[in-house]
């Protein structure tokens, strides 16, 4: 089951737009940056009496600031949020602290999360349909008869490039590391919902080899094998892993880059540094991906607003 938002994305883009500059284009021609950023419990100051909210502080100034920079820093035509409470306040973030970064459309779309941390974008580029996932039923890891929701949602965006070209992206956030009954640190659950990502992804590259698609997010799993762990974490390990006849679905924008370059949560000394950050490209989009360009933003006076850091990546678009 899927859902669509068109309506009351287009209200919030009006009201971006009406907020200050617009550039309706990315800020180079012929190139396309995508950022994702997991914001940390981005909650206003406006009780939700239908999220479990109540235990999570505001969003503070200084820590919205502090986003909002790390955003400029980037000049990402294209910014996915995971963790943001609604569109009003991101909204109000980007009129406030961006108001001439062109963006033109900001929107926000429900999930299945209790506490009321949702998925958003605020972008340059058109966009042209926003669908949810949050109720699709799919198969636990091992198939069999259960059937499992997202705990969060696969938010589906669909944008128009400059030349008119489809662009597909799966903003994600999930599931967290935190136990389930008979599920250690929600490795079955979480494996779950990587698969699924990945059909997603699979239906539409099976249906145009050349499709230029995304997915990006906070996917809480890990690329390496930790000491005296097993194997790789297996939601990433099953994302990044190879079809039967060599093909990838999904191709990792940053596998390059040395760990220490790619960790995306650095821990605070609460548990070790991670990477669950990613951007993950079909085939012909990571062709597009220009050299150099995959990074993590980790400068301390940009990062302030969460604990975890903002990823980028560029692309060309003609």
């Amino acid at each position: 089951m899927t859902t669509r938002f068109l309506p009351k994305l287009l209200a919030f883009a009006l009201a971006l737009a009406a907020a200050g500059p617009a550039a309706a284009q990315p800020a180079e021609a012929g190139r396309l940056t995508v950022a994702t950023y997991n914001i940390e419990n981005a909650f206003d100051v406006f009780d939700d009496p239908y999220s479990g909210d109540e235990g999570t502080a505001v969003k503070s100034r200084h820590e919205l600031r502090a986003i909002a920079s790390a955003v400029a820093a980037s000049n990402a035509d294209l910014v996915f949020f995971q963790e943001v409470e609604n569109a009003e306040l991101l909204a109000a973030m980007a009129a406030e602290f961006l108001p001439d970064a062109g963006y033109t459309t900001c929107l926000v779309t429900p999930t299945n999360d209790g506490r009321g941390i949702h998925l958003g974008l605020l972008s340059r580029l058109p966009v042209v349909s926003v669908t949810s996932h949050r109720w699709a039923s799919f198969p636990g890891p091992g198939g069999g008869e259960e059937r499992l929701h997202f705990s969060r949602d696969a938010q589906e965006v669909v944008l128009d490039l400059p030349d008119g070209s489809p662009l597909r992206v799966f903003n994600v956030h999930l599931k967290s590391n935190r136990d389930r009954e008979g599920d250690e640190r929600s490795m079955r659950k979480r494996t779950a919902e990587a698969l699924k990502v990945k059909r997603l992804a699979a239906e539409r590259l099976a249906a145009d080899p050349g499709a230029l698609y995304l997915a990006v997010g906070d996917f809480n799993s890990d690329y390496t094998v930790a000491e005296g762990q097993a194997g790789p974490w297996p939601a990433m390990a099953a994302l990044r892993r190879a079809e039967p006849d060599g093909s990838r679905v999904l191709l990792d924008v940053h596998e390059g880059l040395p760990r220490e370059q790619r960790e995306t949560l650095p821990g605070g000394g609460f548990y070790p540094p991670a990477t669950f950050d990613y951007i993950l490209a079909s085939p012909a989009m990571a062709r597009r991906l220009v050299p150099g360009s995959a990074g993590v933003i980790r400068r301390g006076d940009l990062v302030a607003g969460s604990d975890h850091l903002p990823v980028i990546a560029t692309f060309r678009t003609d």
